[in-house]
């Protein structure tokens, strides 16, 4: 029997393994332990090296919150977003009376040219009427 380190693709310490003389060892697998004063081995250029170990990270939740807005401002943010349409509106009313302030001025200007028209017809049918009568 023999003892056969075993390890990852990346190099790093996995676990033993005992198996029998006759077996080729395997691959990612060598004979040589890793020293026991290492905490984190891994094997690279066939030997063993003890690379820093980062710490598992917890992660920070409130990294995540932080950039979550809070109700007050989703309350300002829908309130914007109200405005915005309110604005919107008032322009498409303000074009809507621009536009019929327009059309009044032209309908002024026809009443206008039409009391023109019945008062000079008004006068011509009285001077008629006044040549009639002499």
């Amino acid at each position: 029997m023999k003892r056969v380190y075993l390890y990852l693709q990346d190099g790093r310490y996995s676990c033993y393994a005992d198996i029998s003389d006759e077996v080729e060892l395997p691959p990612y697998s060598t004979l040589t332990m890793p020293p026991e004063t290492m905490t984190n081995p891994y094997w690279i250029n066939g030997q063993w090296i003890n690379k820093e170990q980062t710490p598992d990270k917890v992660p920070n939740y409130q990294e995540v919150l932080d950039p979550l807005p809070t109700t007050q401002q989703k309350i300002m943010m829908q309130q914007s977003q109200q405005i915005t349409v309110l604005q919107t509106l008032i322009m498409q009313q303000n074009q809507l009376n621009a536009k019929s302030q327009a059309t009044n001025q032209q309908q002024a200007k026809q009443i206008e040219q039409l009391q023109q028209m019945f008062m000079l017809a008004n006068q011509q049918q009285a001077v008629a009427d006044k040549k009639g009568e002499n």
